[in-house]
């Protein structure tokens, strides 16, 4: 009988969360709740691991409860609209959001971010593949985890997914801007 109520108030929590009618629902019992043990020892849960090595201050705002609670597909996706954000802040480019935004901002012939002057080939190399990791990042997995319920189910698999959407931030700030 407990467990079918905490069922119910899981799918409402997660209902809730995804029409943004109230990020205040985490408060209610979380459907599954990891156990919280050193980072480092054999049996470390991912919720350990995440405290641990997620540490980017804009995804631990907004995916660390969710994460910590179980929603691992909203986790993710609060990641990558984190990175998303940052991308569109740094560039003015605030129309433009997912692929298109990173086609544009990360493009090989006429970048608006970049990490180098792209003379050498491997500086030509880098700005061609972190072009396709952003907008590859935006289509393969910011957009199925925001168009499909519970996309992601699994906590490891959503743990390297956010370390992917962090080490992605954390390159983005890096980038330099050309201003247009």
């Amino acid at each position: 009988m407990t467990l079918r109520i905490i069922d119910r108030i899981a799918k409402l929590q997660e209902h809730l969360l995804e029409l943004g009618v109230s990020r205040g629902v985490l408060s209610l019992p979380a459907p599954r709740m990891l156990s919280i043990s050193a980072p480092t020892s054999e049996n470390a849960e991912p919720a350990n691991i995440f405290a641990h090595m997620i540490v980017e201050e804009e995804i631990l705002e907004v995916s660390r409860d969710l994460f910590a609670s179980g929603h691992y597909s909203l986790a993710v996706q609060e990641a990558y609209k984190a990175v998303e954000r940052c991308v569109a802040k740094k560039t003015s480019k605030t129309k433009l959001a997912g692929t298109k935004l990173m086609e544009l901002v990360f493009s090989p012939n006429d970048p608006e971010l970049y990490w180098s002057g792209r003379v050498s080939q491997s500086q030509i190399d880098e700005q061609h593949g972190y072009h396709r990791l952003f907008s590859g990042a935006m289509l393969g997995i910011r957009n199925p985890v925001t168009h499909e319920f519970n996309w992601v189910d699994d906590a490891e698999l959503a743990l390297e997914l956010i370390a992917f959407a962090q080490h992605l931030l954390r390159k983005a700030k890096r980038a330099s801007w050309a201003e247009r």
